[in-house]
């Protein structure tokens, strides 16, 4: 039976789609399009006066000509027929396009591409109250969860999806359908739990109950499962009955691709009954339909099964049709691989939004409890000029004293845990990175930089660990500490470049004390200097770190002499943001930065803060 299992779902996430790209062709592969039609299709893009709504539906129409036989040209279709249906304001076009074009990354294992762009239907299809199409986004993002293997989000949306379609007027019963048809495949496996295998004919009883029809074309994908069930709870005869009548159903309405994998599953069935012969024939009439189809690897299974079927019987045609199975399967282990190498990359892209997503998150609640610092500050000030008596005043500064050093320390813990996030998301990278080489699923050519950016995420975490341990540690509470900090950042990033750094500073220092929130901020401050520097900075460039204290300010100035590649303040690329994010820092501090070319050549950054 495992080898019938793996039959069973080796087909499913192909049939998730159906319903949204497809539309009504149902469970059958889509033929290779006829050149006539598309002509045709073609020609009329370019009929004067055609109204531009018109335009776009031909474009989708092409598009979906294309999905079958070369998803290059079906997403370029796609996104024409998108950017005109937002030029003119098509909405419903907009929908259909998205669908397309996320139908097209799908197929072409561009998962995290797919996941964007049916979020980006989703948001369209919405906005349009077009239930229809919000079932086929949900149900797309369900087919990119269920790749993943996050089996919970892919449930989740898959419900999402099957309410849409009940709300549809009238009511999408083939969405339906398909949807509870993802649902039991979902936990169908060889290990299934008798509590999960009633819950799969939970769902297959549920969409037999939906369609008026028995028989009908639209049940027999529930059938399949329906008989795997009935395998797996030893109930063979059962099972020969239902996919036996899967068959009828299918080669009534032409359903060549159901009726071929009814035919495989009937095989395996028989060859776990030790029937060689039966199975036999049983293999012979899949094969020839997954011929026609050209579906390889339904195909594989067949030709593997054949060829044991073949030894059983001791058939002299064994031998060649191992060969020919060898030769397919080898054939499909590369596209096997590749399809494997593009799961983990949308794995690590996840990994990484989740990082951002968290670290935007940090400086939010950072960002609140200053402001809470700055909210306290100020009620009590008021609050003490209002009572006028220098007894109470100095009795609130001292709660106020108090609250903040609470605030202080509540502060520095969150920023511990947060810290210790990024540092978390580093080591998943490296983990994946790992695996992937385990694995052997990297090419030998690409395996060099793989390696590389496992050493710079190595390098990263342990500076990020550094940077913990340095922001928390109160006795670094001082200008001479901070000094040190940033000559060996500097050439923990800058020397290993190449680049020259020097330092200039005050000799001795007549306030060294330093708030932690000041010495932070002008830290992060300076590491976003330093990543500018490794940008835009050619490798033959001097920096100068110029700090010195001009009471009651701080100034750090960062010098490259160097001539600027490109103009970070104005490229417009998110060296800009940087910029903006030292001036807001310093403004948040009550203090100031400037930024800009020097007369003489190099970039010049300057900032301004109190020391307190």
């Amino acid at each position: 039976m495992q080898s019938f299992l793996k039959g069973v779902l080796a087909g499913s996430v192909g049939v998730m789609c159906s319903v949204s790209v497809l539309g009504q062709q149902g469970g059958r592969t889509l033929p290779p399009a006829a050149s006539a039609p598309l002509d045709s299709l073609r020609a009329a893009l370019h009929r004067p006066g055609l109204p531009d709504t018109a335009r776009v539906l031909q474009l989708v129409a092409i598009s979906k000509r294309y999905m079958a036989t070369d998803l290059d040209s079906a997403r370029w279709y796609s996104e024409q027929g998108l950017a005109l249906a937002r030029r003119c304001g098509f909405g419903r076009g907009e929908v259909k396009a998205l669908n397309n074009l996320a139908a097209a990354a799908f197929y072409s294992s561009d998962y995290p591409t797919a996941q964007h762009t049916f979020e980006a239907e989703l948001r369209a299809a919405q906005r349009a109250h077009d239930q229809e199409n919000i079932g086929h986004a949900y149900l797309g993002l369900g087919n990119v969860a269920s790749v993943l293997k996050n089996e919970a989000q892919a449930r989740a949306y898959f419900m999402q999806a099957r309410e849409a379609y009940a709300a549809c007027r009238p009511r999408n019963i083939r969405g339906e359908l398909l949807v509870l048809h993802n649902l039991a495949n979902g936990y169908l496996s060889a290990t299934a739990t008798p509590r999960q295998l009633a819950r799969v004919r939970m769902f297959v009883n549920q969409g037999l109950r939906l369609s008026n029809q028995a028989n009908s074309p639209q049940t027999t994908k529930l059938k399949l499962v329906l008989g795997t069930v009935q395998a797996l709870s030893h109930q063979p005869d059962s099972a020969t009955a239902t996919w036996q009548n899967v068959l009828r159903v299918c080669h009534a309405h032409a359903d060549f691709s159901t009726e071929g994998e009814a035919w495989l599953h009937l095989a395996d069935l028989a060859q776990s009954q030790n029937q060689p012969e039966l199975a036999l024939l049983r293999a012979q009439q899949a094969a020839k339909l997954f011929r026609q189809l050209k579906d390889d690897n339904l195909l594989a299974q067949i030709l593997d099964m054949k060829a044991s079927l073949l030894a059983a019987l001791h058939r002299p045609e064994a031998y060649d049709t191992l060969r020919r199975y060898t030769e397919l399967r080898d054939t499909l282990l590369s596209r096997e691989r590749l399809e494997a190498v593009a799961t983990a990359q949308a794995q690590f892209k996840q990994t990484e939004q989740q990082a951002r997503i968290r670290a935007l998150e940090q400086e939010r609640r950072i960002a609140e409890l200053e402001a809470g610092q700055r909210t306290v500050r100020t009620r009590l000030l008021l609050g003490g000029l209002a009572l006028g008596g220098l007894l109470l005043a100095g009795a609130g500064m001292g709660t106020y004293r108090r609250r903040q050093q609470r605030r202080e320390a509540a502060l520095r813990n969150q920023l511990a845990a947060d810290l210790h996030d990024d540092v978390g998301s580093l080591l998943t990278q490296i983990s994946m990175q790992t695996d992937l080489l385990q694995e052997g699923l990297v090419p030998l050519g690409a395996q060099p930089a793989l390696w590389a950016g496992l050493a710079e995420n190595s390098r990263a975490a342990l500076r990020q660990l550094n940077d913990v341990v340095w922001n928390l540690d109160a006795q670094n509470d001082s200008v001479p500490d901070l000094l040190n900090r940033l000559r060996d950042y500097a050439h923990e990033v800058l020397v290993p470049t190449g680049r020259d750094v020097r330092f200039v500073t005050d000799k001795v220092w007549e306030s060294p004390a330093l708030s932690a929130t000041v010495r932070r901020h002008l830290y992060f401050i300076y590491k976003e200097v330093m990543h500018n520097i490794l940008k835009y900075a050619p490798a033959t460039a001097t920096v100068t770190v110029a700090l010195h204290c001009q009471m009651p300010l701080l100034v750090l100035e960062v010098v490259n002499d160097g001539p600027v590649l490109s103009a970070p303040a104005e490229s417009g690329r998110s060296s800009g943001h940087g910029l903006r994010n030292i001036r807001a820092r310093a403004q948040a501090m009550g203090g100031s930065a400037t930024a800009g070319a020097q007369a003489t050549g190099g970039f010049a950054v300057r900032v301004q803060v109190p020391v307190s």
